[in-house]
């Protein structure tokens, strides 16, 4: 996936709170490929994400105002996604739960042969990671949350979440730098 423009998601998400729906628009240009990939994620097949796709944009319709200037767009729009893909579980009674490794195939044929080779050689070190490992890497990482909402995220003080994540950076590098040998 491309590089995200966070400060044209947050224009357009205040442009949406101003109530220009053609906001909308440009936030599924934006994201919307990231919005479909976490909501099959977690709802793990495409028929539901798409049905949680449009409830999402519903939602951010509705709710674009509670989205507060300088705080993470990408953050909140994805939380929207993610809340409204457990809503639809809740509803059915599955239980809800991120496959996250669906979250890390990172390869894409349209790279170039160096950037897949890096995306090959993430994949393959985030194997080695234990599921809480993951978890914090998609938190901070994927969702793009701050170490204070990985912190209320994974149910840690925000100085755990802070060393565990520095730890888990660290084991990702390592783990990087023996493949690169």
């Amino acid at each position: 996936m491309p590089p995200l423009d966070l400060e044209q998601l947050n224009r357009l998400l205040r442009r949406l709170a101003d109530g220009d729906a053609d906001a909308l628009d440009g936030i599924y240009l934006l994201v919307g490929k990231r919005m479909f990939v976490l909501a099959r994620g977690i709802v793990r097949n495409e028929a539901d994400a798409e049905d949680v796709l449009s409830d999402s944009f519903l939602k951010l319709a509705r709710g674009a105002r509670s989205f507060r200037e300088g705080t993470n767009g990408y953050a909140f729009v994805m939380r929207v996604v993610r809340n409204t893909a457990f809503d639809l579980l809740r509803k059915r009674k599955v239980r809800a739960e991120e496959d996250l490794d669906a979250f890390f195939h990172l390869t894409d044929e349209r790279y170039s042969p160096e950037r897949r080779e890096d995306a090959i050689a993430l994949e393959a070190a985030m194997e080695k990671l234990s599921a809480e490992e993951k978890r914090l890497i998609y938190y901070r990482y994927y969702l793009d949350l701050t170490i204070r909402e990985v912190a209320e995220e994974a149910g840690l003080s925000k100085s755990a979440a802070e060393r565990k994540m520095s730890a888990v950076e660290q084991k990702l590098l390592a783990l990087l730098a023996g493949q690169r040998r």
